[in-house]
């Protein structure tokens, strides 16, 4: 095989082309919220587009795990074929190896041109070189579409799970649950947080952070990074908003991404978006972005919360060093599970590292209850994965004390925003409601939508009243 055949365009099936330009081009849009006034995101805030994102994720999973073992494997159909378990496969695969082979390397190249310009010194146009590693990223993760047909007709799983057996993962834990909030203690001292250059946005400035993130558990050491908009002119105590984004929702990847929110500093806000342990450039290699969290149900979601809340807990203290603005912590999804996790388990926390207020969307109180109840996990045969491994009912509520929300409330409920979609079956409503009742959250701070998890999510895009909300408890 010679270098120029890893830069030659495979032949894509029109079928397979179709398919994956219609999901990525339906991926890329409906992710870029707050997007206020579009008449697109109206659309799509409707009930009707749920089942329908359900229905992508159960095809696009599958051919997502394929990819990440493709990329795991090079131009090697041998080691391709391993990764997936399979015998047998046809040659004519190694025009679409060799093309997921020469994205990953381009996109690997430009993110290490990237942080050198950004971190390490080197001089160089840092917004052309992040436009240029959107570009190439998006490119690359778009490439798993093209395997949209390979996973159907072998059957590849959505996940490549490694589920333990319920009474060694409990025993495992045994003395966790002893005491949860010790789980959950922070590093002293805490991790050394760079900042990046700037980009000069005219009113606002883009920059990021990084710093080393311990592992827990099995999980090695890697790096954090978080993504920030600032407004130029801003008084000693600038507000901060923190972003968390949802299961496999890598914006950070893509070419508009965040984008949006830039306007929302304008607004007098600083605006923090970490990238979620194992998103963005966090993916583990031979994984797609959130594979991690769900691999080793429910060991690898506990590990998820815990590492996540500690890099909060850093990202928070550094925040207040810069000035002695109000806090928010919060996200959509698994950003505001894992959120909503850190505040009843920061029990042991300094106050410094602690946020003002949290902003909850589309949450739920019984999180230990999700393997077996959410929609989502269903599309991804996680119900039935823990059960065939003997998982049931009463060993998730075994572990209720590490993920369940606190009976009572963690801070003063009146900074407490949370938004629950009435038709959610991902992160259920029932629940959404039971956390707002716990918690003892004020009507003002409750907006319940007649929506779904999809479409509440895209909805504020066309209904940031949450956001309102959250920013006059920030300024107040």
């Amino acid at each position: 095989m010679t270098e120029s055949s890893l830069t030659d365009p495979a032949q894509t099936p029109l079928t397979e082309k179709i398919a994956g330009e219609a999901l990525e081009a339906g991926l890329r849009k409906t992710v870029q919220f707050p997007r206020t006034g579009s008449l697109f995101h109206a659309l799509l805030a409707r009930p009707w587009i749920d089942p329908v994102c359900l229905w992508g994720f159960k095809r696009a999973l599958p051919a997502s795990r394929a990819w990440a073992a493709a990329a795991a494997s090079s131009t090697s159909l041998e080691g391709f074929a391993r990764q997936l378990g399979l015998f047998g496969l046809p040659p004519r695969l190694r025009g679409k190896l060799n093309t997921t082979h020469r994205l990953r390397l381009l996109s690997k190249a430009a993110q290490a041109r990237w942080a050198e310009i950004a971190f390490d010194g080197v001089d160089g146009d840092l917004g052309a070189a992040e436009r240029e590693r959107r570009t190439t990223a998006q490119s690359y993760l778009a490439n798993r579409f093209r395997y949209l047909s390979f996973a159907k007709k072998y059957r590849v799983s959505a996940v490549r799970y490694r589920t333990p057996k319920p009474e060694f993962a409990i025993e495992a834990l045994s003395q966790v649950l002893i005491d949860p909030d010790a789980l959950f203690q922070v590093a002293d001292p805490l991790p050394q947080i760079e900042r990046s250059r700037s980009v000069d946005h005219g009113d606002v400035v883009e920059y990021w952070l990084r710093f080393e993130s311990e592992g827990v558990g099995d999980d090695p050491t890697d790096t954090c990074y978080a993504h920030i908009y600032e407004p130029k002119q801003h008084p000693n105590g600038l507000p901060t908003f923190f972003f968390a984004h949802g299961l496999a929702m890598e914006t950070e990847m893509m070419v508009e991404g965040p984008r949006s929110f830039l306007d929302m500093a304008r607004v007098g806000m600083r605006i923090v978006l970490p990238d979620g342990p194992g998103h963005n450039r966090r993916c583990k290699a031979g994984f797609y972005g959130g594979e991690s969290f769900l691999t080793e149900p429910p060991i690898s979601g506990i590990q998820h919360f815990v590492r996540a809340a500690r890099e909060y807990a850093a990202l928070i203290a550094w925040c207040r060093a810069q000035g002695p603005g109000r806090i928010s912590l919060g996200g959509i999804s698994l950003g505001a599970l894992t959120a909503q996790v850190t505040a009843s388990r920061w029990r042991y926390w300094p106050a410094e590292y602690k946020p003002d207020a949290l902003f909850l969307m589309t949450s739920t109180s019984r999180i230990s209850a999700l393997p077996l109840e959410s929609s989502l996990g269903q599309m991804a045969d996680i119900d039935n994965e823990v059960r065939r491994h003997g998982w049931k009912a009463e060993h998730f509520r075994v572990l209720e004390p590490i993920t369940d929300a606190s009976a009572e409330p963690p801070m003063d409920p009146a900074n407490v925003v949370v938004m629950v979609g009435l038709r959610d079956n991902v992160t259920p409503a029932a629940g959404g409601h039971l956390l707002t009742q716990q918690w003892r959250v004020p009507k003002e701070n409750v907006f319940i939508r007649d929506r779904g998890h999809f479409s509440a999510a895209i909805g504020l895009g066309v209904d940031p009243a949450p956001y309102a909300r959250m920013f006059d408890i920030l300024t107040r």
